[in-house]
């Protein structure tokens, strides 16, 4: 018999309320000035925060702005033939007319089809990370053969290895794994016909200028690498891959082990597997024991 479900969401990869800044954006929408915030396009003072993102992951372009990654990759998805990764997005893997092929770039396993490879340096469901010469061979591969790499790099604050940019890739990424999905901001190197929010685009300028934008992404790199660590350890014996990065892990438990809110695994594959998915973000790994029953 399964467990009845709790409160407890690990579904979602939202940020930890304890490191949110919820008095630093109060704050800022107390002295928000109407005329800066009721505008269309960018805010003076975007930029500079979007490139500092950038930066982080090291590369630099000159961007466009978007409501949403999703946005993005769906105006591409939805009129073309796109390959990806199994287990992948399940966004992305769903769609009719995306082509997956069982396996991680990150083990040197990859297909083409289209014009298109969907791509996340930060594998979700599983958290394995690309990096070195396998990640070298796949985007070289890529270029040889005409198909652009959509990179999606959402998670990728969360890992040791940086992005990659050249005329081969679209990149797109977003404040939401960062701030929450309510902000409104995704940037990108391709052309989109978005309207992103002002006011969002307000709250991550304030935020950049004061300092805590910085201070949030290097405390969450830090809470969220230990946690894996910690929640790997605990469910080890359960992992379907060991996570490197990000936020989540893929589990070899069907979902009525755990007291929560969970996803099924079989949203990230085209197949139906009984594996659960849980993310590590928004509660410590001491709630997280607390609502599994394990054999």
């Amino acid at each position: 018999m399964g467990l009845s479900t709790s409160y407890i969401d690990l579904s979602r990869g939202f940020p930890d309320p304890k490191i949110f800044p919820s008095e630093e954006i109060k704050e800022i929408l107390r002295e928000t000035n109407y005329d800066v915030v009721n505008t269309e396009g960018k805010i003076e003072g975007i930029d500079e925060a979007i490139h500092y993102l950038l930066k982080i992951r090291g590369i630099d372009f000159e961007f466009n702005l978007a409501t949403s990654t999703m946005e993005v990759i769906n105006n591409i998805v939805s009129s073309s033939t796109v390959a990806c990764e199994e287990p992948s997005h399940d966004g992305i893997i769903m769609k009719p007319g995306v082509m997956s092929y069982e396996g991680l770039v990150a083990e040197g396993k990859w297909k083409f089809a289209g014009k298109y490879f969907y791509f996340s340096i930060v594998n979700n469901p599983t958290g394995v990370v690309a990096k070195g010469k396998k990640l070298e061979e796949f985007r070289e591969e890529a270029k040889n053969k005409g198909v652009k790499i959509i990179l999606d790099d959402v998670y990728g604050y969360f890992s040791d290895t940086k992005a990659f940019f050249d005329e081969n890739t679209i990149y797109v990424s977003s404040l939401s794994r960062i701030l929450g999905s309510g902000l409104r901001i995704a940037f990108t190197n391709t052309k989109t016909r978005s309207k992103p929010s002002s006011i969002s685009q307000y709250i991550v300028k304030r935020l950049y200028e004061s300092g805590v934008l910085q201070s949030i992404i290097e405390k969450e790199k830090r809470v969220y690498f230990e946690r894996l660590k910690k929640a790997s350890e605990f469910f080890e014996k359960y992992l379907y891959k060991k996570p490197e990065g990000g936020v989540s892990l893929l589990l070899t438990l069907p979902k009525e082990k755990f007291n929560a809110i969970v996803a099924d695994g079989s949203r990230y594959f085209k197949r139906k597997v009984n594996f659960t998915r849980i993310t590590i973000s928004r509660y410590d790994v001491s709630e997280i024991t607390k609502i599994v029953k394990l054999d």
